[in-house]
């Protein structure tokens, strides 16, 4: 049938009204879910401040590229109860690590750097001893994804050095160090790796750091709260970050953290706020009609290829800094961040178009960020996506008698554990980071703390009926029997005691008749016999690196190299 143009246009008209009319509501059904959502949300963010962890965090959401919520909850300041805002300065921590990864994507689009030429290329007074006669050359592909083989920390300017070293003082303290794996081989975080690609930049662009990313990612993107050093003009909104220091014997003290900057500037050292992140977190979902205005900092295909699984087969893993993983089957773009005083997340669904940062000023707070941008994400997935969160696993009912089975001492090759009940529910405390488990069925918990979200632990029966191996942590513990516990050797008492830093010390210890390390304020690691002195360091955080103890000219322990990292023995 043939249409009149009039009657054409009254139809032209009438579509156009319906249309309108349809993305109103569409609007408006929107912002009354999103509103429902922030309300749940901040039920939720009082009940997990209530845990006594974070005296405050700062969120911001993000949807289609646009800021949809950005607001602060508790306080920046536990002090002065100066309260939280979307607006509050926060260290970011290893975020960093993925503005890093876009600068040096910019330069690998203008052909100053090659991902995957010797490194030695970009930057050629680097220097590192490799032991691996047919290792292959070093690359900035494997330094930014956590492949090269390379130390965690540098001697000079690593995270326990707070003597604030150039970007180029703190790489050339990697010239007398050993690279740990041949390149290529092995994952393993590390802080110097993407510090090397920073200095990198800083040689091809002939520019210092913070000046070039200042210029070509902080400023384009719009983010004027956010700086790679502390300033005047930023310092009246930082937060005042929290830190827990282990004092030896499981017993930790609460002080304010210590503001200094990290020779590993690249990887770890902006401060930033909730709603600059979210126009990052725009920058990563790319814009959409009528979405805020996002640069383009680098082409779509190059952003493609960080939010890739690099050098692996494995569905997760690290892309090109970014974390590749998976929520609720969604692919995830992700970062944490932890530094003195501070905890961070960014997390991004490419593919649902959301984002979710939330930034808080306690100390390895690990386990409530992680809870509280969960909670967020599942609140956008049902409100803008309409897909429900599946129901939490139910806990189950165990009495006095079924709990007793499972207490006791527990050891893996890296950690040690302690089951226990306090008011009536078991608790674990995991190589010194006390957990709340939460009963799933007759043997399997769900473990819930500061530096643990919903982690699975299931305790083994052996053959005659009792419990005897614990799965946790990604580790098989077996129950220790104290009657069968060897002695430790009597040389290892010299080398007890506190090392390094006051606020971030290396505590040594024996357990089970074994040497024990407290690293970083968080877990006791499980030390193996080298030697007389040198101990190595198990699966964690130090993988695959060593404790040498020195001795002074009296043959009394002056102190500790811990992965590279001189620590004099402290005196309390």
């Amino acid at each position: 049938m043939r249409i009149r143009p009039a009657r054409r246009r009254l139809l032209q008209h009438l579509g156009c009204m319906c249309g309108m009319l349809l993305a109103s509501w569409a609007a408006t059904s929107r912002a009354i879910d999103l509103e429902a959502a922030k309300a749940r949300y901040a039920e939720i963010v009082a009940s997990e401040l209530a845990r006594d962890i974070a005296p405050g965090v700062s969120v911001a959401w993000i949807v289609d590229g646009e800021t949809v919520h950005a607001a602060g909850y508790g306080l920046a300041d536990r002090r002065a109860g100066t309260a939280a805002t979307a607006d509050t300065i926060y260290r970011a921590g290893s975020i960093s690590k993925l503005f890093n990864a876009v600068a040096a994507m910019q330069l690998v689009e203008q052909s100053k750097l090659d991902l995957d030429a010797p490194i030695e290329q970009a930057l050629p007074e680097f220097r590192i001893v490799v032991p691996f006669p047919d290792a292959r050359p070093i690359t900035a592909r494997q330094l930014l994804c956590h492949r090269s083989g390379m130390i965690r920390e540098s001697p000079v300017g690593g995270y326990l050095d707070n003597r604030q070293p150039t970007v180029q003082a703190t790489i050339a303290s990697v010239a007398d160090c050993v690279l740990v794996n041949p390149p290529d081989t092995k994952t393993r975080y590390s802080n110097v790796g993407p510090t090397i690609v920073g200095r990198a930049i800083e040689v091809q662009t002939g520019r210092d750091y913070f000046d070039y990313q200042q210029q070509h990612i902080l400023g384009p993107l719009g983010m004027a709260s956010s700086a790679w050093r502390m300033n005047d003009a930023l310092r009246p909104r930082l937060a005042k970050g929290e830190m827990r220091v282990a004092c030896g014997n499981g017993i930790y003290c609460y002080e304010p953290a210590p503001e200094f900057e990290l020779g590993t500037l690249p990887t770890g050292n902006l401060y930033t706020t909730a709603s600059d992140l979210a126009r990052f977190a725009s920058f990563v979902i790319g814009n959409t009609s009528g979405s805020q205005s996002s640069p383009q900092l680098i082409k779509r295909e190059s952003l493609e290829k960080m939010l890739a699984v690099q050098l692996t087969n494995e569905g997760t893993g690290f892309g090109l800094a970014f974390g590749v993983n998976r929520y609720r089957g969604h692919k995830t773009a992700q970062h944490m961040g932890a530094v003195y005083g501070f905890t961070t997340s960014i997390v991004v669904l490419p593919e649902e178009r959301i984002g979710v940062v939330v930034l808080s000023n306690a100390d390895i707070a690990i386990a409530p960020v992680r809870r509280l941008s969960d909670a967020a994400l599942d609140l956008l997935l049902d409100a803008v996506r309409g897909q429900t969160a599946p129901k939490p696993p139910q806990p189950v009912d165990l009495n006095g008698e079924d709990l007793a089975k499972f207490f006791g001492d527990y050891e893996s090759e890296s950690y040690w554990a302690r089951t226990f009940v306090e008011h009536g529910k078991l608790h674990c405390l995991l190589s010194g980071q006390k957990l709340e488990l939460i009963p799933t069925g007759p043997a399997k918990f769900l473990a819930d703390g500061r530096m643990m979200a919903q982690s699975e632990f299931e305790f083994q029966r052996s053959d005659d009926g009792t419990v005897g191996e614990l799965k946790a942590a990604g580790q098989t513990f077996h129950r220790v029997d104290p009657s069968k516990v060897a002695a430790a050797p009597a040389g290892w008492q010299r080398l007890l005691g506190s090392y390094g830093l006051r606020f971030i010390p290396l505590i040594v210890s024996i357990r089970h008749g074994h040497l024990y390390a407290s690293v970083e304020n968080e877990y006791d690691y499980r030390l193996t016999p080298v030697n007389r002195v040198t101990f190595a360091l198990p699966s964690g955080m130090y993988s695959d690196e060593q404790i040498v103890f020195q001795e002074d000219a009296s043959g009394n322990v002056a102190g500790v190299v811990m992965a590279n990292m001189y620590l004099p023995r402290r005196d309390d």
